[in-house]
């Protein structure tokens, strides 16, 4: 009776934390949020999806114009059913992806490291501003750190039960439809089965792995192949010609794996100061996992968790010019675990895990505060709905003032308010609404303001 007790105060207490985690990243999202050109292009091909035109593969990656697998497409899909696929139906897939993120964190180090720092972990986890900010963001890597945490629970049980092979082939066929870092995933753990050998794989357990990649893998096989095999080429030309284009120092690489880590707790990245206390925490969780690697009972772990983030950092270091340091993305469940084995030797130390506690709720908190997205999905609305109330939804111009670079997306947030006008004016036109981003960029300064976004209305 006990255990069944403490069993559904565990629950009350996981519940909890992930309701505070959901507030977190549904307060004010529409201004937190952004719709911009890769939002607007899913948007439209969410569209397509509901006029019959299936897609087959997914978004175009950020080198080489790989397309990844069309899986985002369809959950974007269906959270586009549900909000009659409004503007912020990205952002809220994007938050559910962020809760199940969470959840899968503290499943991963409550069966494999600790319970109670499991409980630890999941709170900070919930109030990290670095995690909600990224789950602000509706992208297809919004499902990448599931991915990983799938991928790297496969990859750790595989060396125990024939269940791991499955899990491995899910996080790699879920990975491909959010991330080509994916691939160096898999690079990253294939050192680690040389140390800590996998089980010899079952017949029955090879047909399912293989059919679950065979699936998650064949809407892209069948792309290629009505398509001359276009998009295989160009992953490979993306590893072709050197890095000599793109640099980036082994200091900075540093800095971002402190990033990756220590700005759960400590978010703050203004000073010298922060980033001397974000190396020394870095290099504090490295060296505990590599401490461990002594202990019997979290060796393979450790060694696991350590693989996956200096196997990135150093491909990215010898390869970068083809990618940037954004794609160390791939660390940040690794790090979150490795911190855990970290507490897991601190946690008897009530004062140290309270001052955590209280520094990670306070920075984050002001960070969260201060929070600030211009050009954020709401005035982007705003300006649509001031648009309709001002003018209807036709007979009139519309000008658009951009500095270069800046990113919109009103096309599709005016299809969506029904705005029918002319985008650019047509010659002579002489009722215009004239959009400046940002506000007072080329010395133009709007009627209206919101949030950065000037508005000028020229008409009756």
């Amino acid at each position: 009776m006990r255990q069944v007790l403490t069993k559904r105060k565990e629950l009350i207490l996981v519940l909890s934390i992930l309701v505070v985690g959901l507030f977190l990243r549904v307060y004010k999202l529409p201004e937190r949020t952004v719709f911009n050109a890769d939002q607007e292009w899913m948007s439209y091909r969410v569209s397509d999806v509901f006029s019959g035109d299936l897609a087959i593969i997914g978004p175009v990656a950020s080198v080489g114009n790989f397309s990844i697998g069309p899986g985002f497409i369809y959950l974007w899909t269906l959270f586009g059913m549900i909000s009659g696929n409004a503007p912020i139906a990205g952002a809220y897939l994007s938050v559910f992806l962020g809760i199940l993120t969470l959840l899968g964190i503290y499943l991963f180090i409550r069966y494999f490291i600790d319970k109670a720092v499991a409980i630890f972990m999941l709170f900070i986890t919930s109030i990290s501003s670095f995690l909600i900010f990224w789950d602000y963001i509706p992208w297809t890597p919004s499902l990448f750190y599931l991915s990983q945490i799938l991928f790297l629970t496969g990859a750790y049980l595989i060396t125990k039960k024939q269940f791991g092979y499955f899990l491995l082939s899910l996080g790699l066929v879920i990975g491909f439809q959010s991330h080509i870092g994916i691939f160096l995933s898999f690079i990253s753990i294939l050192p680690y089965f040389i140390f800590i050998w996998p089980v010899k794989p079952r017949l029955k357990t090879m047909v399912i792995s293989v059919s679950i990649l065979f699936l998650g893998f064949l809407p892209n096989i069948i792309f290629d192949i009505t398509h001359g095999f276009v998009n295989l080429n160009r992953l490979l030309l993306t590893f072709r010609g050197d890095g000599a284009d793109y640099y980036v120092g082994i200091n900075k690489l540093i800095d971002v794996l402190a990033s990756n880590s220590i700005s759960l707790f400590y978010p703050k990245k203004v000073t010298v100061f922060d980033s001397i206390l974000a190396r020394i925490g870095l290099a504090l969780v490295l060296s505990n996992g590599f401490r461990m690697l002594r202990n019997s009972k979290y060796k393979s772990l450790s060694l696991l968790l350590l693989f996956t983030v200096l196997f990135p950092a150093l491909f990215f270091y010898v390869w970068q010019g083809k990618f940037s340091e954004y794609y160390l993305m791939m660390t940040v469940p690794s790090l979150i675990f490795l911190i855990s084995l970290l507490f897991l030797n601190l946690k008897k130390n009530s004062l140290i895990v309270i001052s955590v506690l209280l520094i990670s709720s306070v920075f984050n908190y002001l960070n969260l505060k201060n929070y600030k997205v211009p050009f954020n999905l709401k005035a982007k609305e705003n300006v649509a709905r001031f648009m309709v109330e001002k003018a209807g939804t036709n007979d009139y111009g519309i000008s658009l003032t951009t500095r270069y670079g800046e990113q919109f997306g009103f096309n599709y947030i005016f299809d969506y308010y029904g705005i029918n006008a002319d985008l650019p004016p047509k010659p002579g036109e002489n009722k215009i609404f004239s959009i400046i981003i940002p506000e007072g960029f080329d010395g133009i300064t709007g009627d209206k303001d919101f949030d950065g976004i000037g508005l000028i209305w020229q008409g009756i």
